[in-house]
């Protein structure tokens, strides 16, 4: 009887030290955790401010595969410039604010030797998903070994085959990416033979068309004007805008608090210097009837 007790209450020690161990490692162990994560934020206050917030991606990732990716602005735009880089900042994209025209970005590709660079312009929207569909277009051109000039990843046409293809009439320049080969024949080209009274993007099909550039088109696109934001002049609805299936400006606004009720700030009212000394009598003139 008394051999039974003695063994039972071995038995009882035993298991109290074994509960009282593993308790103290769970505790030392989540001590450590506990250290790591605060050691982190540390390092991350951003991460504090934000919770939310994402690993930086790549350096590739961040200019979408290219060597640089250009947004062009006019100066006095303030509010495009605004919202497109929150935007750009959503996407995580690398992007510059560049206040020239479409012949100056050429000519910056060509003097920054860059092989590939994205060319936006400040009244568009992407797909969510639009630098993967980037990188995949840029593989397959890459494997079938394609010597091409420009690739248009934001255009207004519905006449674009499905997918990845020679392009047909893309209009519009909302978003494109160019070679250095293609950077170096549009600036000779252009430098020349460039025509107010024609549109750009007009220029550039007849330059396709007559098989001066080569050029492909992803359909549907992954850039998009946004005509709801920023109506044109033309009023013209395009069609190829309700393709846009998940916008990054929709969503940004969606889950970035101070997004959520975005309105543009006001451009600059800079006047033209040309007519910074009108006489008075000419600022309150009223039509002659």
């Amino acid at each position: 009887m008394e051999y039974s007790q003695a063994r039972s209450a071995w038995w009882y020690g035993r298991a109290l030290r074994l509960y009282f161990g593993i308790s103290l490692a769970v505790s030392v162990i989540w001590l450590v955790r506990v250290a790591l994560i605060q050691g982190a934020d540390t390092a991350h206050p951003d991460r504090l401010a934000d919770p939310t917030r994402l690993e930086a991606p790549s350096q590739a990732y961040s200019r979408a595969f290219t060597d640089h990716i250009y947004c062009i602005n006019q100066a006095s735009r303030l509010g495009r410039k605004a919202r497109m880089t929150e935007l750009f900042a959503h996407m995580q994209l690398d992007a510059e604010m560049f206040a020239g025209s479409h012949l100056d970005v050429w000519q910056d590709v060509i003097n920054h030797e860059y092989q590939y660079a994205l060319v936006i312009e400040d009244d568009v929207d992407f797909e969510l998903d639009a630098v993967a569909s980037i990188h995949r277009a840029l593989n397959t051109l890459d494997a079938q070994k394609t010597n091409w000039d420009i690739l248009y990843i934001g255009h207004c046409s519905m006449e674009e085959k499905p997918g990845l293809a020679r392009s047909v009439h893309p209009f519009c320049t909302s978003g494109y990416i160019v070679s250095r080969n293609g950077a170096q024949k549009l600036f000779a080209y252009f430098a020349k033979h460039l025509r107010s009274s024609h549109a750009l993007d007009v220029q550039l099909v007849a330059l396709i068309k007559r098989k001066m550039l080569r050029s492909y088109s992803m359909f549907p696109p992954v850039v998009f004007q946004r005509r709801d934001l920023y109506p044109a002049d033309d009023g013209m609805d395009l069609r190829v805008g309700r393709l846009l299936r998940n916008s990054a400006w929709d969503q940004a606004r969606a889950f970035v608090p101070k997004l959520q009720d975005w309105i543009d700030p006001p451009d600059s009212q800079r006047r033209d210097p040309a007519f910074e000394h009108i006489p008075p009598w000419m600022e309150n003139t009223q039509t002659v009837r």
